[in-house]
């Protein structure tokens, strides 16, 4: 069911090379985000995070200002738990609240492939298959970031220093990575020079991984900020693991093509400041390889910018037998990382509230 998706959005993608109003067209944008929120909505028990999110939702009271109301977890950012009280008045069903938080994710990342993306369809193919089903039916709080992540885009291109900062501030409340927001609108004041400047810092990166140096900086921060972070100390004790030789190679290989015709897209200012973002991500998941899920997860919030580099670079090819091998490329690159969610039990059979799909 997931590949079949996948290829119906692809088959769009297809279709654009002879109708190229269909490449940023709004209403077939509208119509594919609304299967993507009714696919959403309707699941039951699909992501590992499921169980633990429908217990919060059952589990929150109506919000009052009882000195003795508490909440269910002490680890949720307080505007998430707030947001959740406050429905808690209208309703109780836990359904409910995984379709609003995914209707709330979906709405950013539809406003912000409106305003950003060159190609509206290969934008939404790459999120369905890359990054949909971790951010939507798994780790929501940050999935909702990264959707406001990629609608802030435009301000931070736009050197709006008190928007982002106001957009950064709020975000955090709902997920700690909103201050990556921040932390992007500085790193997009960073310009690399060169390719070799690139090649040089990925190399660096990787030293400072393989030398254990970055493992011992990471490690000394975690310990003495554990009683400010605590949930960073966690990562340190349990998700300690190195990445693997798949995880690297399919990273370099999505950087090649960006590199490769760096020296001609950098000339857009808007590609020059996203990739320095995103770069930047790449280095801080080279060198502390070692804490696996949680720079997973950081290097996961700057990937996101692949659906709007991405079609950057595909619309700069200009000729359709070109533009058919690049789609077939990303088709075979998305489907085989999709492949993954067939193997946990968390999101095979596709469970929904009227039944199984397979």
């Amino acid at each position: 069911m997931y590949h079949l998706i996948g290829l119906l959005i692809f088959s769009l993608l297809f279709i654009s090379l002879f109708y190229k109003n269909i490449e940023k067209n709004n209403i077939l944008l509208f119509i594919v985000f609304s299967f993507l929120f009714i696919l959403a909505s309707v699941r039951y028990n699909i992501g590992t995070d499921y169980i633990y999110y429908s217990v919060f939702f059952q589990s929150v009271k109506p919000l009052t200002f009882h000195p003795n109301y508490t909440f269910p977890s002490e680890y949720m950012e307080p505007l998430f738990m707030h947001i959740v009280a406050l429905f808690k008045y209208i309703i109780s069903n836990p359904i409910f609240y995984f379709s609003f938080w995914s209707f709330i994710t979906l709405l950013f990342f539809w406003l912000g492939i409106k305003k950003e993306s060159s190609n509206y369809i290969l934008s939404v193919f790459i999120l369905y298959c890359i990054f949909y089903h971790h951010y939507l039916f798994n780790t929501i709080r940050q999935g909702v970031v990264m959707g406001i992540f990629i609608y802030s885009v435009r301000d931070i291109l736009d050197r709006n220093f008190f928007k982002i900062l106001f957009i950064s501030i709020v975000s955090s409340f709902i997920h700690s990575s909103g201050l990556f927001i921040l932390l992007a609108y500085i790193i997009s004041f960073v310009k690399v020079k060169s390719r070799l400047t690139i090649f040089g810092l990925l190399f660096l990166s990787i030293f400072v991984w393989k030398s254990g140096f970055g493992e011992q900086i990471f490690t000394i921060f975690a310990i003495k900020f554990q009683n400010v972070i605590p949930n960073l100390y966690m990562y340190v004790k349990v998700f300690f693991y190195d990445h693997s030789l798949t995880q690297i190679s399919q990273r370099l290989l999505l950087l090649i093509p960006l590199i490769y015709y760096y020296p001609i897209l950098s000339k857009d200012d808007k590609f020059s400041k996203l990739f320095s973002i995103y770069f930047f991500g790449t280095l801080i998941y080279f060198s502390f390889g070692f804490f696996g899920l949680f720079i997973t997860r950081i290097n996961m919030f700057f990937r996101i910018l692949e659906i709007l580099l991405i079609p950057m670079l595909y619309q700069r090819i200009k000729n359709n037998n070109q533009k058919i091998i690049v789609q077939f490329c990303i088709m075979i690159w998305c489907f085989t990382i999709m492949t993954w969610l067939y193997f946990k039990e968390a999101y095979y059979p596709f469970k929904t509230i009227f039944g199984n799909f397979y």
